[in-house]
C-alpha cells in the first residue's frame, strides 16, 4: 500500500464508523487471505492514524504488516526489484496512478458494477 500524498483531507474524510467497517471487512469479510501487507512511503500523518487504528487490528493481521516508509532496500527484502517497478525502486516499468488508464475501463464494466452492488443481505 502506498500512501505517498497523504493528505489531512483524505484522512479527516474516513470517519470513525467507515473505518471500522472497512476494518472489520478486512479481517471478518474480505474473501481471500492476507499473507503481508507492506505499507511504502507513508508520511507522519500515517503514523499518526495508525496508531489509533493498531488496537482494533488483531495480532494475527498485525504480525503480517510491515511498514517500510521510504526505504525500498527494507521492501527489497520482501520483493525482489525485479518484481517491482521503478516507482519502488525496482526493475519493471514506472506505473502511473492516475485514473486516466483505468477509469475508462470501469465505465465499460458500470452496469456490471451495479448489478454486483445489489448482492448482498436483504435490507428491510
Amino acid at each position: 500500500m502506498d500512501f505517498d500524498g497523504l493528505s489531512m483531507k483524505q484522512v479527516t474524510g474516513l470517519s470513525p464508523s467507515f473505518s471500522m467497517r472497512l476494518l472489520s471487512f478486512i479481517q471478518d469479510a474480505m474473501p481471500l487471505r492476507l499473507k503481508e501487507i507492506h505499507f511504502v512511503k507513508q508520511p507522519f500523518l500515517f503514523n499518526m492514524v495508525w496508531q489509533m487504528f493498531k488496537p482494533f487490528v488483531r495480532e494475527k493481521l498485525r504480525k503480517r504488516m510491515f511498514f517500510h516508509g521510504s526505504k525500498m532496500s527494507s521492501l527489497h527484502a520482501y520483493i525482489p526489484p525485479s518484481h517491482l517497478p521503478k516507482n519502488y525502486d525496482g526493475e519493471l516499468p514506472e506505473i502511473d496512478y492516475s485514473s486516466a488508464d483505468w477509469y475508462p475501463l470501469m465505465l465499460t464494466y458500470e452496469n456490471k458494477i451495479k448489478e454486483w452492488n445489489t448482492y448482498g443481505r436483504r435490507k428491510n
